[in-house]
């Protein structure tokens, strides 16, 4: 009983493990698309992850993160922004450029 009890746990550690680096990559990816799309650089190509929490998703619970990221415009400003990711998937980016902040929703949920 001890052994399944260990084996459930491990399992979960591993999906858990195997479904965070999935987000990361997502979102780092996602992340540098955009803020090259706008002319800027995406600094240290990394993303901090600041939330972690289950929350409901279209009736069933489902990881949500978000994570803060840096970049740079073409004065060589640093900048912070934010990308949402909610069971499996991106649904909003922040880019708060100096005053004005920029949020693109990329899906309804």
């Amino acid at each position: 009983m001890f052994e399944l009890t260990l084996l459930i746990i491990l399992g979960f550690i591993a999906a858990y493990w195997y479904n965070q680096t999935k987000a990361i990559e997502q979102v780092r990816r996602l992340g540098k698309q955009l803020t090259r799309e706008r002319g800027w650089a995406f600094l240290d190509d990394s993303v901090v992850q600041k939330t972690c929490k289950l929350k409901s998703r279209l009736g069933r619970m489902a990881v949500y993160r978000v994570f803060d990221f840096e970049f740079s415009d073409t004065d060589a400003n640093r900048h912070s922004g934010h990308i949402k990711h909610h069971g499996g998937m991106v649904i909003e980016i922040q880019f708060n450029h100096g005053s004005d902040i920029e949020t693109l929703r990329l899906k309804r949920f």
